[in-house]
Protein backbone atom coordinates (compact mmCIF):
# COMPACT_ATOMS: atom_id res chain seq x y z
CA UNK A 1 0.00 0.00 0.00
CA UNK A 2 1.62 3.28 -1.33
CA UNK A 3 0.01 7.19 -0.41
CA UNK A 4 1.49 10.16 -1.21
CA UNK A 5 -1.21 12.53 -0.35
CA UNK A 6 -4.00 12.26 1.81
CA UNK A 7 -6.48 13.63 -0.76
CA UNK A 8 -5.67 10.83 -3.51
CA UNK A 9 -6.86 7.10 -3.46
CA UNK A 10 -4.55 4.76 -1.89
CA UNK A 11 -3.36 2.24 -4.19
CA UNK A 12 -2.39 -1.36 -3.53
CA UNK A 13 0.43 -3.73 -4.51
CA UNK A 14 0.80 -7.08 -3.93
CA UNK A 15 3.42 -9.44 -4.41
CA UNK A 16 3.13 -12.87 -4.51
CA UNK A 17 5.45 -15.53 -2.12
CA UNK A 18 6.64 -17.00 -5.34
CA UNK A 19 8.27 -13.71 -6.61
CA UNK A 20 10.05 -13.06 -3.67
CA UNK A 21 11.53 -16.64 -3.73
CA UNK A 22 12.61 -16.29 -6.96
CA UNK A 23 13.82 -12.52 -6.06
CA UNK A 24 15.94 -14.46 -3.11
CA UNK A 25 17.04 -17.35 -5.14
CA UNK A 26 18.85 -14.96 -7.57
CA UNK A 27 20.15 -13.27 -4.82
CA UNK A 28 21.51 -16.08 -2.87
CA UNK A 29 22.50 -18.85 -5.54
CA UNK A 30 25.55 -16.43 -7.23
CA UNK A 31 26.18 -15.50 -3.55
CA UNK A 32 26.50 -19.51 -2.65
CA UNK A 33 28.16 -20.60 -5.74
CA UNK A 34 30.72 -18.04 -5.05
CA UNK A 35 31.50 -19.17 -1.39
CA UNK A 36 31.36 -22.28 -2.70
CA UNK A 37 33.90 -22.03 -5.73
CA UNK A 38 36.33 -19.80 -2.96
CA UNK A 39 36.20 -22.80 -0.65
CA UNK A 40 36.63 -25.73 -3.03
CA UNK A 41 39.66 -23.53 -4.55
CA UNK A 42 41.07 -23.42 -1.31
CA UNK A 43 41.03 -26.96 -0.62
CA UNK A 44 42.60 -27.52 -3.71
CA UNK A 45 45.41 -24.82 -3.30
CA UNK A 46 46.14 -26.82 0.09
CA UNK A 47 46.14 -30.65 -1.61
CA UNK A 48 48.28 -29.14 -4.65
CA UNK A 49 51.01 -28.00 -1.52
CA UNK A 50 50.67 -30.76 -0.11
CA UNK A 51 51.37 -32.87 -3.16
CA UNK A 52 54.41 -30.63 -4.21
CA UNK A 53 55.74 -31.16 -1.05
CA UNK A 54 55.29 -35.44 -1.44
CA UNK A 55 56.63 -34.89 -5.02
CA UNK A 56 59.93 -32.95 -3.40
CA UNK A 57 60.07 -35.58 -0.68
CA UNK A 58 59.98 -38.46 -3.57
CA UNK A 59 61.91 -36.56 -5.80
CA UNK A 60 65.03 -36.28 -2.48
CA UNK A 61 64.37 -40.05 -1.95
CA UNK A 62 64.99 -40.94 -5.22
CA UNK A 63 67.89 -39.30 -4.66
CA UNK A 64 69.20 -40.79 -2.37
CA UNK A 65 68.11 -44.15 -3.35
CA UNK A 66 70.07 -43.57 -6.51
CA UNK A 67 73.36 -42.26 -4.80
CA UNK A 68 73.15 -44.93 -2.73
CA UNK A 69 72.69 -47.84 -5.39
CA UNK A 70 76.08 -45.54 -7.07
CA UNK A 71 78.09 -46.33 -4.06
CA UNK A 72 77.09 -50.15 -3.41
CA UNK A 73 77.75 -50.98 -7.21
CA UNK A 74 81.19 -48.97 -6.68
CA UNK A 75 81.79 -50.75 -3.66
CA UNK A 76 81.12 -53.92 -5.42
CA UNK A 77 83.45 -53.04 -8.12
CA UNK A 78 86.03 -52.30 -5.51
CA UNK A 79 85.64 -55.74 -3.71
CA UNK A 80 85.26 -57.69 -7.41
CA UNK A 81 89.16 -56.17 -8.28
CA UNK A 82 89.97 -56.73 -4.57
CA UNK A 83 89.19 -60.09 -5.14
CA UNK A 84 90.78 -60.51 -8.04
CA UNK A 85 94.01 -59.15 -6.69
CA UNK A 86 94.04 -61.65 -4.08
CA UNK A 87 93.33 -64.41 -6.42
CA UNK A 88 97.03 -62.82 -7.59
CA UNK A 89 98.60 -62.90 -4.62
CA UNK A 90 97.49 -66.44 -3.14
CA UNK A 91 98.94 -67.87 -6.38
CA UNK A 92 101.99 -66.20 -5.63
CA UNK A 93 101.85 -67.27 -1.82
CA UNK A 94 101.28 -70.66 -2.55
CA UNK A 95 104.38 -70.90 -5.14
CA UNK A 96 106.11 -69.18 -2.36
CA UNK A 97 105.17 -71.61 0.45
CA UNK A 98 107.84 -74.43 -0.27
CA UNK A 99 110.49 -71.76 0.27
CA UNK A 100 109.51 -69.78 3.99
CA UNK A 101 110.29 -71.47 7.10
CA UNK A 102 107.98 -73.74 8.53
CA UNK A 103 107.15 -71.98 11.67
CA UNK A 104 106.01 -68.88 9.07
CA UNK A 105 103.12 -70.96 7.93
CA UNK A 106 102.03 -72.28 11.59
CA UNK A 107 98.47 -72.43 11.42
CA UNK A 108 98.08 -70.56 8.80
CA UNK A 109 95.78 -71.95 5.53
CA UNK A 110 95.73 -69.65 2.57
CA UNK A 111 92.42 -70.69 0.82
CA UNK A 112 92.71 -72.39 -2.90
CA UNK A 113 91.24 -70.95 -5.83
CA UNK A 114 87.29 -71.90 -5.65
CA UNK A 115 86.46 -72.45 -9.27
CA UNK A 116 82.52 -71.24 -8.43
CA UNK A 117 83.76 -67.94 -7.59
CA UNK A 118 85.83 -67.17 -11.36
CA UNK A 119 83.00 -65.39 -13.16
CA UNK A 120 82.02 -62.58 -10.24
CA UNK A 121 82.12 -59.90 -12.77
CA UNK A 122 79.27 -62.02 -14.67
CA UNK A 123 77.15 -62.17 -11.77
CA UNK A 124 73.99 -59.65 -11.82
CA UNK A 125 74.41 -57.25 -9.07
CA UNK A 126 71.22 -58.60 -7.57
CA UNK A 127 72.54 -61.87 -6.79
CA UNK A 128 75.98 -60.61 -6.58
CA UNK A 129 75.08 -58.73 -3.44
CA UNK A 130 72.93 -61.08 -1.51
CA UNK A 131 75.73 -63.48 -2.25
CA UNK A 132 78.00 -63.97 0.88
CA UNK A 133 80.08 -67.28 0.18
CA UNK A 134 82.97 -64.99 -1.90
CA UNK A 135 82.84 -62.61 0.89
CA UNK A 136 83.37 -64.91 3.23
CA UNK A 137 86.64 -66.22 1.51
CA UNK A 138 87.68 -62.72 0.56
CA UNK A 139 87.99 -62.21 4.26
CA UNK A 140 89.11 -65.76 5.22
CA UNK A 141 91.94 -64.68 2.75
CA UNK A 142 92.59 -61.50 4.31
CA UNK A 143 92.89 -62.89 7.75
CA UNK A 144 95.13 -65.63 6.82
CA UNK A 145 97.61 -63.17 4.94
CA UNK A 146 97.53 -60.71 7.94
CA UNK A 147 98.44 -64.08 9.53
CA UNK A 148 101.49 -64.76 7.96
CA UNK A 149 102.88 -61.45 8.16
CA UNK A 150 102.57 -61.25 11.69
CA UNK A 151 104.77 -64.57 11.86
CA UNK A 152 106.75 -63.11 9.29
CA UNK A 153 108.00 -59.91 11.43
CA UNK A 154 109.99 -62.59 13.68
CA UNK A 155 111.96 -64.20 11.10
CA UNK A 156 114.99 -62.58 9.33
CA UNK A 157 113.39 -61.83 6.03
CA UNK A 158 114.65 -57.99 5.69
CA UNK A 159 117.95 -56.87 4.37
CA UNK A 160 120.43 -55.63 7.04
CA UNK A 161 122.05 -52.83 5.04
CA UNK A 162 122.15 -51.01 1.46
CA UNK A 163 123.28 -52.17 -1.38
CA UNK A 164 122.34 -55.95 -0.70
CA UNK A 165 125.89 -56.91 -2.72
CA UNK A 166 127.63 -59.61 -0.96
CA UNK A 167 131.23 -60.18 -1.14
CA UNK A 168 131.39 -63.37 0.72
CA UNK A 169 128.60 -65.79 0.87
CA UNK A 170 127.97 -68.26 3.92
CA UNK A 171 130.28 -71.43 4.18
CA UNK A 172 133.47 -72.98 3.12
CA UNK A 173 135.96 -70.34 1.87
CA UNK A 174 139.62 -69.04 2.70
CA UNK A 175 140.20 -66.81 5.56
CA UNK A 176 141.36 -63.34 4.45
CA UNK A 177 144.11 -62.96 7.24
CA UNK A 178 145.86 -66.64 7.54
CA UNK A 179 144.58 -67.69 3.65
CA UNK A 180 143.51 -71.85 5.39
CA UNK A 181 140.31 -73.39 4.97
CA UNK A 182 137.42 -71.72 7.33
CA UNK A 183 133.81 -72.00 7.69
CA UNK A 184 132.00 -67.89 7.03
CA UNK A 185 129.33 -68.79 9.61
CA UNK A 186 127.43 -65.57 7.53
CA UNK A 187 127.54 -63.05 4.77
CA UNK A 188 129.75 -60.08 4.11
CA UNK A 189 127.76 -57.38 2.28
CA UNK A 190 130.05 -54.33 1.02
CA UNK A 191 129.41 -51.39 2.29
CA UNK A 192 130.54 -47.38 2.66
CA UNK A 193 131.40 -46.74 6.29
CA UNK A 194 128.37 -45.16 8.07
CA UNK A 195 125.95 -47.09 6.14
CA UNK A 196 122.52 -47.74 8.45
CA UNK A 197 122.31 -51.36 9.36
CA UNK A 198 119.07 -52.52 9.73
CA UNK A 199 117.24 -55.24 11.93
CA UNK A 200 116.20 -58.01 10.01
CA UNK A 201 113.31 -58.88 12.23
CA UNK A 202 111.32 -57.90 15.30
CA UNK A 203 112.97 -58.56 18.26
CA UNK A 204 114.75 -58.32 21.70
CA UNK A 205 118.81 -56.87 22.00
CA UNK A 206 120.89 -59.19 23.55
CA UNK A 207 123.96 -58.19 22.95
CA UNK A 208 125.27 -54.41 21.70
CA UNK A 209 128.76 -54.24 22.78
CA UNK A 210 132.95 -54.73 21.50
CA UNK A 211 132.93 -58.19 20.91
CA UNK A 212 136.15 -59.67 20.23
CA UNK A 213 137.11 -60.27 16.35
CA UNK A 214 133.50 -59.42 15.53
CA UNK A 215 134.33 -55.77 16.84
CA UNK A 216 131.39 -53.43 17.39
CA UNK A 217 128.49 -56.24 17.53
CA UNK A 218 125.16 -55.88 17.93
CA UNK A 219 122.92 -59.85 18.44
CA UNK A 220 118.92 -59.55 18.47
CA UNK A 221 116.98 -62.63 19.57
CA UNK A 222 113.94 -63.08 17.67
CA UNK A 223 111.46 -64.46 19.91
CA UNK A 224 113.58 -67.52 20.88
CA UNK A 225 114.21 -69.95 17.72
CA UNK A 226 116.33 -67.20 15.55
CA UNK A 227 118.79 -64.81 16.38
CA UNK A 228 120.57 -62.40 14.28
CA UNK A 229 124.06 -60.91 14.56
CA UNK A 230 125.73 -57.66 12.76
CA UNK A 231 129.42 -57.68 13.06
CA UNK A 232 132.48 -54.91 12.16
CA UNK A 233 130.20 -51.54 13.10
CA UNK A 234 131.60 -48.52 13.15
CA UNK A 235 128.56 -47.11 15.71
CA UNK A 236 126.01 -48.66 17.91
CA UNK A 237 122.82 -47.51 18.30
CA UNK A 238 120.79 -49.59 20.83
CA UNK A 239 121.32 -50.95 23.42
CA UNK A 240 121.37 -54.54 25.61
CA UNK A 241 117.30 -55.56 26.56
CA UNK A 242 115.81 -52.85 23.60
CA UNK A 243 113.03 -53.61 21.41
CA UNK A 244 113.76 -53.63 17.77
CA UNK A 245 110.89 -53.33 14.61
CA UNK A 246 112.01 -55.40 11.54
CA UNK A 247 113.54 -52.37 9.41
CA UNK A 248 114.65 -50.42 11.95
CA UNK A 249 118.21 -48.81 11.89
CA UNK A 250 120.38 -50.06 14.59
CA UNK A 251 123.63 -49.27 13.88
CA UNK A 252 126.27 -48.03 11.19
CA UNK A 253 128.38 -50.46 8.64
CA UNK A 254 132.13 -50.14 9.40
CA UNK A 255 135.41 -51.96 9.76
CA UNK A 256 135.73 -52.89 13.75
CA UNK A 257 136.98 -56.21 14.97
CA UNK A 258 139.07 -58.60 12.82
CA UNK A 259 138.15 -56.62 9.13
CA UNK A 260 139.99 -56.07 6.29
CA UNK A 261 138.08 -53.15 5.28
CA UNK A 262 134.12 -51.35 5.59
CA UNK A 263 131.52 -54.22 5.21
CA UNK A 264 128.69 -55.51 7.43
CA UNK A 265 129.12 -60.02 8.57
CA UNK A 266 126.03 -60.91 8.94
CA UNK A 267 124.64 -63.96 10.59
CA UNK A 268 121.35 -65.67 10.98
CA UNK A 269 121.58 -68.37 13.96
CA UNK A 270 118.46 -70.71 13.96
CA UNK A 271 118.29 -72.85 16.92
CA UNK A 272 121.91 -71.96 17.87
CA UNK A 273 123.01 -72.98 14.88
CA UNK A 274 124.34 -70.59 11.77
CA UNK A 275 122.57 -71.39 8.69
CA UNK A 276 122.45 -69.04 5.40
CA UNK A 277 121.10 -65.97 5.84
CA UNK A 278 120.46 -65.89 2.07
CA UNK A 279 117.77 -68.51 1.98
CA UNK A 280 115.55 -65.95 4.52
CA UNK A 281 116.94 -62.71 2.53
CA UNK A 282 116.23 -63.81 -1.06
CA UNK A 283 112.34 -64.62 -0.48
CA UNK A 284 110.71 -61.54 -0.98
CA UNK A 285 113.36 -60.93 -3.55
CA UNK A 286 112.48 -63.90 -5.42
CA UNK A 287 108.82 -63.09 -5.13
CA UNK A 288 109.36 -59.43 -6.84
CA UNK A 289 111.06 -60.84 -9.96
Amino acid sequence: MVSNNIKKPVKHFTISRLFVFFVLLLFLLPSGLLIYTISVNQDLLIDNQLLNEGLAELNNTNTQLTTQVERLIDERDQVINRYFELEKIEEMIHQQMSDLPEEALGGIEIPLQDTSLLNLDTVPADDLLLTSNWVDRYHQTIASIEQLEENLLYIPTEWPTDPNTITSPFGPRKDPFNRTKAIHSGIDVRGKTGTPIYAAADGTVDLAQYYGGYGNTIIINHGGRYETLYAHLSKIHVEQGDQVKKGEVIGELGSTGRSTGPHLHYEVIKDGTPVDPEQYLNFFEDKQN
